[in-house]
């Protein structure tokens, strides 16, 4: 029995003295991973917790220095350590969980600085990572996140790190858009990798600066942009990819929209050829593929201050709609040949327009736009037709105005259709503020160049006019595709090249 006892005796002291051997030589593991950081950067953590039985340990009020960043997390906690693979230089973990954290990306991250971390182990992978309490903040690039984020099976072989899956739950994301004077604003985003789906209850673009003063600052014409969008859903979403710089996704859509671009003509428009839709899109710094995309009711309104008068003109589109099949800006075979853009809306709340635009994709293709006014009040129009175009409309419903023709690099062709009922219209003149009505040209205008009727009795080669304009390079789309159909207009007029504009 005595015997029995010292045998016994020895096995536990043996056991504890092992236990805390283990101990300390985990402990040491830890730590040495824990400090196993590229120069100036620095760890520091007011205390360890070690529960080798259970395989898991946790530290408290963690801060972490370099590259001009600065994090802390009041706790990690990791769980379910393989104790047989960390011997052998690999860490293979259940869980990791950070709370409370804060991580400061300060000045020197805006360099993207990626430091070379070696790590003292030849593997790793754990099971489920969570970060809780997440609260990023940058002045300098002035962004901020708040919210959580869920990884599962991460993991680290050969240099190349992977990830099963990813769960973002952000309450707000703030951040100025780069080169740019608009700051965007994503409160309730949702994404989720295994589902697909990223979604975002609203999304809200505000400049940053008086809409007047950021075209005088930068010396040179520039649209301003105020726009809430709510109910944005992104489905069929590769989230993985996005790492790789492809937006991959089967459709987008956007429940509602509140637009508004301001624009002041006073100032020089900027030098330099304005690239065409597609070509912008292809030199975005990431691959588009997206199915369709879809847009639900939107209220647009375009303000634009005059190169002559002290008055804007606002143009403005209720209850618009559209789509977009597909979104692709790097082609491959087997593509369509076009990017088919269609619009609906109520111009100026009267009457509708639509509008179909097919975008080519193959080089030396023209764009192809064809749409129709119906029942148009074109009194309605007279805010911006006054103030933009020294016009005043007395009268006329548009009952049709059928357009379609093609652009190219070097120009418009094409033709309109029109049908309308007692057009009368007054020209103003251009250097008084009072809206006075210039009265010899308008004489000129009722009774020579705008007849008061052009209904269907008359043959349609009398309501028909051709579009044909030249492209000025140094003119963006929206601007090129207006005028061509102005020019349309107009020539369906006998002497309607003495028209301005």
């Amino acid at each position: 029995m005595r015997r029995a006892l010292w045998v016994v005796g020895i096995l536990a002291l043996l056991l504890i003295a092992g236990y805390f051997i283990a101990v300390a030589r985990v402990r040491k593991k830890i730590e040495t991973a824990l400090h196993t950081l590229p120069p100036g950067y620095s760890i520091t953590y007011t205390s360890l917790h070690l529960r080798l039985l259970n395989g898991a340990f946790s530290l408290d009020d963690v801060h972490v220095r370099g590259n001009g960043q600065d994090g802390s997390i009041h706790e990690l906690k990791v769980e379910g350590i393989r104790y047989a693979a960390l011997l052998h230089h690999r860490l293979q973990v259940r869980a990791i969980r950070l709370d409370g954290c804060s991580v400061d990306i300060g000045e020197g991250s805006a360099k993207m600085v990626k430091p070379e971390v070696t790590l003292p182990f030849t593997a790793m992978s754990v099971e489920k990572v969570e970060i809780g309490g997440l609260r990023i903040t940058g002045s300098k690039q002035r962004v901020s996140v708040e919210g959580e984020v869920k990884l599962d099976s991460l993991a680290l072989d050969s240099g190349k790190w992977s990830v099963g899956g990813v769960y973002l739950l952000a309450r707000r994301i703030k951040s100025v858009i780069p080169g740019s004077d608009e700051a965007v604003t994503m409160d309730g985003v949702m994404l989720d990798s295994k589902k697909g789906v990223l979604r975002m209850d609203t999304v809200r673009v505000r400049p940053t600066e008086n809409k007047e003063e950021i075209g005088k600052r930068r010396g040179y014409q520039v649209d301003v942009m105020d726009a809430l969008s709510e109910g944005i859903v992104v489905e069929g979403l590769d989230v993985m990819r996005l790492m790789r710089k492809q937006f991959v996704a089967d459709r987008i859509s956007v429940r509602k929209n509140d637009i508004y671009v301001f624009r002041d003509r006073r100032l020089p428009l900027k030098a330099g050829e304005k690239p065409l839709p597609v070509e912008g899109l292809e030199s975005l710094p990431v691959t588009l593929r997206v199915g369709s995309v879809s847009l639900g009711s939107t209220f647009f309104e375009y303000e634009e201050y005059p190169k002559l008068g002290k008055e804007t003109g606002k143009l403005k589109i209720y209850r618009l709609h559209g789509t977009l099949e597909p979104l692709i800006n790097h082609p491959r075979a087997g593509d369509p040949a076009f990017l088919t853009m269609t619009m609906h809306g109520s111009l100026m709340n009267s009457g509708t327009v639509t509008a179909t635009t097919k975008l080519p994709l193959r080089k030396g293709d023209p764009y192809k736009v064809e749409g129709a006014f119906h029942e148009l009040d074109v009194t309605s129009l007279n805010n911006p037709a006054e103030n933009l175009g020294h016009l005043h409309l007395e009268s006329g419903m548009l009952n049709s105005l059928d357009f379609r023709f093609d652009m190219t690099d070097e120009g418009s062709t094409g033709q309109i259709v029109g049908e309308y009922h007692d057009l009368v219209v007054d020209k103003l003149k251009e250097k008084s503020d009072e809206k006075k009505v210039d009265k010899v040209k308008s004489f000129a205008l009722k009774k020579f160049i705008i007849p008061r009727n052009k209904d269907k009795s008359l043959a349609v080669r009398k309501r028909t006019g051709k579009v044909k304009y030249k492209r000025d390079r140094e003119r963006y789309f929206s601007y090129y595709m207006l005028h061509s159909l102005l020019v349309g207009v107009k020539s369906s007029f006998t002497l309607g090249f003495l028209l301005p504009g």
